[in-house]
């Protein structure tokens, strides 16, 4: 059949609701059933733009790929949420994943961290959580590494601030405020 005379509205609405059906069987819900089933259509109708209704069982075992791949995408990312430490904003999940004994420490901690402004909490994230150098977050967020050490060096001042009374809570007797941004070692005095 032509391109011009198949009818893929047609088709569309007579295959479907069974691809659907199929669908729901390998997927969660219903709304990722109907995205796979569409992802399919799409596929198929790339691969036979003239629309052979021969080729539909192809259609099936699309559906099939989509669906399984989707699952496995889906246990990946929930695997990887299960595992990190830092929840996503706006989500009631705690920042840090810690043990009984630490809770009251991560509430202080994840209290300070939320009183920073977003750029620098960004920066304190990456840099300590994500691992990345100064040059790797620039180069991620699109800004100058001048902007990022300000940022980070602004950030560690800020938590220093708030974090203070743990400081003194854990410490006892508090320590004078070290230099955060100064990282050669002291002088040594001269005997």
């Amino acid at each position: 059949m032509a391109a011009a005379e198949f009818d893929w509205k047609q088709c569309f609405d007579q295959v479907a609701p069974n691809l659907v059906l199929y669908a729901r069987q390998l997927t969660p819900s219903q709304a990722d059933a109907e995205d796979v089933v569409q992802m399919a259509f799409v596929r198929w109708w790339r691969r036979f733009p003239d629309g052979d209704k021969d080729n539909i069982p192809l259609l099936y075992a699309a559906v099939r790929t989509i669906a399984l791949d989707l699952r496995r995408s889906d246990t990946r990312r929930a695997r990887r949420e299960a595992a990190s430490e830092i929840a996503l904003p706006g989500e009631d999940a705690p920042v840090f994943d810690v043990p009984p004994e630490q809770k009251e420490t991560a509430a202080i901690v994840t209290e300070a961290l939320s009183k920073l402004p977003e750029e620098q909490r960004e920066v304190v994230t990456l840099r300590l959580w994500g691992g990345l150098t100064f040059q790797e977050i620039a180069k991620a967020l699109g800004i100058s590494i001048n902007t990022i050490a300000g940022r980070y060096r602004y950030a560690l001042n800020n938590l220093q601030k708030h974090l203070a009374p743990l400081k003194d809570d854990i410490l006892g007797d508090p320590a004078p405020p070290a230099n955060l941004l100064n990282f050669e070692p002291a002088p040594q005095a001269l005997p």
